[in-house]
């Protein structure tokens, strides 16, 4: 009996902590737009504006609040639907753990749009949205007018080293005890710094996190997922690169000088030299942030 009040003592506690934390969290985050059932995933945008349609992708850890100053000036122009990605923010997601995710999110997000939209949208990705871009692209061109890709993912880089945490969540064993308990407690204490290295010396724009709901990510289900995503990015993108050839419709690549989220030599560089046609632009003081600290150059370049 002494050994099972222990073990209620050293997870009860953080499991109790984190269910409050959760209702916290939502109760300060709610969602923002509609839900579509697609293919049984309930999928989270939201839609405000009008004329052409513009489709923002955000980044991963993140959710469609990410791209708020940028959804506040394209909406005077044009029709923005901004997505949580499936599995993040208040989307569900798979649960398949291989590099299937990338192309599963793509096909759930093109059916979403044909459902919400008869006109070809431009599609704006930013960091994993960029590489969702990507898939989206490759398996539905025609349903697109053009692709923006901003401090994009796109090809597989070195190295084979996995994040800890990383690791634990997605361990079939351990995984769910740890996100369930003591993930929302380490989380809490990093979450502050956690966008730090996006931004030119380690500087975000105040109040950044809270603005954009970070800590949405550290929900239980949300942070499996960010993790499935982020264990499987690189073996999607080894496959997927090599196709990127083969694209047609226009492609604009948004490239920040000194990013250290993607490295430009790895992923923009690399992807210009794939699609011959692509337009790259290198920008000066963002970094991996150029949704929050240049938005008008992404407007900019829609026109």
């Amino acid at each position: 009996m002494e050994y099972i009040a222990i073990l209620a003592f050293i997870l009860g506690l953080p499991f109790a902590f984190t269910q409050l934390e959760v209702k916290k969290i939502e109760n300060k985050y709610p969602p923002l737009g509609y839900f579509k059932n697609i293919d049984g995933y309930s999928i989270h945008y939201t839609d405000i504006g009008s004329g052409q349609p513009v489709v923002l992708l955000h980044s991963q850890p993140a959710n469609e609040r990410q791209f708020d100053v940028l959804k506040n000036k394209l909406k005077e122009n044009y029709r923005v639907i901004s997505i949580d990605r499936p599995g993040m923010g208040y989307s569900e997601g798979p649960k398949v753990n291989s590099s299937d995710r990338l192309f599963i999110q793509a096909e759930i997000i093109s059916k979403l749009l044909q459902e919400i939209t008869e006109e070809k949208p431009i599609v704006i990705g930013h960091s994993y949205g960029g590489a969702l871009a990507l898939s989206l692209a490759l398996h539905e061109e025609k349903n697109l007018r053009k692709l923006i890709l901003v401090n994009t993912a796109s090809h597989p880089w070195k190295g084979d080293s996995v994040w800890l945490p990383f690791k634990i969540i997605t361990n079939p064993l351990i995984g769910k005890i740890f996100s369930q308990t003591y993930a929302m407690i380490y989380g809490k204490s990093v979450i502050d710094r956690s966008a730090d290295d996006n931004f030119p010396d380690n500087k975000p724009t105040p109040g950044f996190i809270n603005r954009v709901g970070a800590e949405l990510t550290l929900r239980p289900e949300t942070l499996e997922s960010y993790a499935l995503d982020a264990i499987n990015l690189k073996s999607a993108l080894s496959e997927q690169f090599k196709n990127y050839k083969n694209l047609s419709i226009p492609v604009t690549i948004l490239a920040g000088v000194g990013d250290r989220v993607t490295p430009n030599k790895t992923h923009s560089f690399q992807l210009h030299k794939d699609i011959k046609h692509s337009l790259l632009i290198e920008l000066n003081s963002v970094e991996h942030s150029i949704p929050e600290l240049n938005p008008m150059k992404i407007i900019e370049v829609i026109h």
